[in-house]
């Protein structure tokens, strides 16, 4: 079970990594001028993970499981698409596959997405 979990833990760090890069890739694709495409690839990334962290649900209940994992997947698929816009479809593939990969293993392995906090 050890090694499933670094097996899991090296798929969500390829998954962070990839939205990151997918996101910011998209950002300097779509951007026409030269300051566009710097604030659009900096800034998409940003916005994506901003979501991502400023969004808490461990205070919702029996509802924080599921809408942590609604919440990773449309931020995943999303990075996902943005690569397929932007032409770079294998990559988006790529990236959806070890996004729902991840998942699959969080819950296989008796994981969940949401650790309990060790404050408070």
């Amino acid at each position: 079970m050890l090694k499933l979990r670094w097996i899991n833990l090296g798929l969500r760090a390829f998954m962070e990594l990839g939205i990151v890069l997918a996101l910011g890739y998209w950002g300097f694709q779509v951007g026409g001028s030269r300051e566009m495409k710097i604030i659009l690839g900096i800034g998409a990334p940003l916005v994506g993970f901003g979501f991502w962290g400023w969004v808490d649900f461990r205070n919702a209940g029996s509802f924080a499981e599921p809408l942590r994992l609604i919440q990773e997947l449309v931020i995943s698929g999303l990075a996902a698409f943005a690569l397929y816009v932007v032409g770079a479809n294998g990559f988006a593939l790529i990236l959806a596959f070890a996004s729902l990969l991840h998942h699959i293993l969080v819950y296989v392995s008796g994981e969940t997405l949401l650790k309990k906090s060790s404050i408070g």
